[in-house]
């Protein structure tokens, strides 16, 4: 006998296939999720690091969608998607859902299309990135405290990688500080207790001494 066609898009036919669309999984199947299978196709083709499948049958790469901004699909090198179905490791080559692998609480990522969880951004000092899978922060440093970069809670007693840490002494820290000596007492005032939020709780230098420099 002679062949008679192609395997149908969105199928794909590994050999002896009595039809063009299989689905008993041993001659072919339909294309799982995490691929496309074009016409013709003797096995599923991966979707490209960056890119996704939640649906199965896809037919082109156009079914593959990029990744949603604050999301990463992982490493360009990872398991097969059937070996690891309903679990939460990386797997980017048969990615399942755009959400699969968000980017770490302590960064964001405005951008699409990201590959690996490197190219999330470190969250910036005086800005808290309190949750994963952030597009942009989600919070300001809390005052009388400054907030180092990668901080992930504005509330100081929150155990982390990065947390806000107290304003010291000879300065104040409004919403947002983002270092130690960001804002130092002006000329003429001082203080020596730490945690100060604005510029009125640094006090005039008393009587009999003088204060030259900013930060006293």
């Amino acid at each position: 006998p002679q062949v008679t066609g192609p395997c149908l898009a969105g199928f794909y036919c590994t050999g002896g296939a009595l039809s063009p669309s299989p689905r008993d999984g041993v001659v072919g199947n339909s294309c799982p999720q995490g691929s496309y299978c074009p016409q013709g196709s003797a096995s599923p083709l991966p979707c490209p690091a960056g890119r996704y499948s939640s649906s199965t049958g896809s037919t082109g790469i156009q079914d593959c969608p990029l990744c949603d901004a604050g999301k990463t699909l992982g490493n360009t090198e990872g398991w097969d998607f059937s070996l690891f179905q309903g679990s939460c490791h990386y797997c980017p080559r048969h990615t399942e859902r755009a959400t699969q692998h968000p980017c770490p609480t302590g960064t964001y990522s405005g951008a699409l299309n990201l590959k690996n969880a490197s190219q999330c951004q470190l969250c910036p000092p005086g800005r808290v990135c309190s949750r994963p899978g952030l597009a942009r922060p989600d919070g300001l440093c809390t005052p009388g405290w400054f907030c180092p970069p990668g901080s992930t809670s504005s509330k100081p007693h929150v155990h982390g990688v990065a947390k806000p840490l107290q304003c010291p002494a000879g300065h104040y820290c409004p919403p947002g500080t983002r270092a130690a000596n960001q804002y130092p007492c002006p000329e003429g005032t001082y203080s020596n207790q730490s945690g100060l939020e604005n510029s009125r709780d640094c006090r005039p230098c008393p009587g009999g001494t003088f204060c030259a420099r900013a930060g006293g």
